[in-house]
């Protein structure tokens, strides 16, 4: 039997124990003690991956109530079916943005007219709210555009004090898809068809004008770090195809920037960012 057994806390975004399959008979969720909005878009699009393929494997809920109840809060509940109770439970700070399935742009134009209120009185600042929605925005035009999939993109953010969570102040943000990834995208160019390295295509796509057509277009993660270092410090993961890309950006400072390679390859596209604003 294969397993996606996911344990302790963050386990996707720590990436010290990365699932070696993506398509298991066991999905493993019963000993996690907790999870950030980029765990949780990722295991929607990672099931909702599967379910498209007529791949549905078991499932085992979390053991902790209080993990349940997030959960059922943010909205993973309504993506993996199971006996996972009422919610309510879980005493941090709600999310401002529950677990969020789109298939194209309209969707979340449409959600930005609701959501822009209840962001702008969580945040206070403007130009915190500015640049958080821009990068949201660029997130998901990136991701309905380029990973577009029958599995849809996901999305979700959450606002973290310290209180409750011991995780670092911030505004956390998970967007996940299942399409054909940033590396086998821009691989479609002639002019990067025979980059092997993934590390080497995830490095290329922070460019500008970079893009997987002859087109002159590409400025989607340009802007995305635009807005992030404008609404940071921040720290940006980025997961596609068999590698990694790790960012921390401050306004003022060259951006620092590790890669590493990932096995097995990730399906789709990956991103969490974390906004550390003052």
């Amino acid at each position: 039997m294969t397993t996606i057994e996911l344990t302790g806390r963050c386990p996707l975004l720590s990436s010290a124990q990365l699932p070696t399959t993506w398509n298991p008979d066991l999905f493993d969720l019963s000993k996690l003690e907790w999870i950030t909005p980029f765990e949780v878009a990722s295991i929607a699009a990672v099931w909702s991956r599967l379910v498209a393929t007529g791949s549905v494997p078991a499932v085992r809920l979390p053991h902790d109530a209080m993990v349940r109840s997030y959960l059922v809060d943010i909205g993973l509940s309504e993506v993996i079916p199971g006996r996972w109770g009422d919610g309510g439970g879980y005493s941090g700070e709600p999310p401002w943005l529950p677990l969020t399935r789109l298939e194209s742009g309209n969707d979340w134009d449409d959600i930005v007219q609701d959501l822009w209120p209840d962001v702008a009185g969580l945040f206070a600042d403007p130009d915190l709210t500015r640049n958080t929605m821009d990068l949201l925005g660029e997130l998901i035009d990136n991701a309905v555009t380029h990973g577009h999939s029958n599995a849809g993109t996901y999305v979700c953010a959450q606002r973290y004090t310290g209180a409750t969570s011991n995780l670092p102040q911030g505004i956390w943000i998970g967007v996940a898809d299942s399409g054909v990834g940033i590396p086998r995208h821009l691989r479609r160019n002639p002019k990067y068809a025979d980059i092997e390295d993934d590390r080497q295509l995830i490095r290329l796509a922070r460019q500008p004008w970079v893009t997987g057509t002859r087109d002159r277009r590409g400025w989607g993660l340009v802007e995305v770090f635009e807005s992030a270092t404008e609404a940071g410090p921040a720290r940006i993961v980025m997961r596609s195809g068999h590698a990694q890309g790790e960012f921390r950006l401050q306004s003022g400072i060259r951006v620092s920037a590790r890669y590493r390679s990932l096995s097995p390859s990730v399906p789709g596209t990956w991103i969490h960012v974390r906004l550390e604003p003052a």
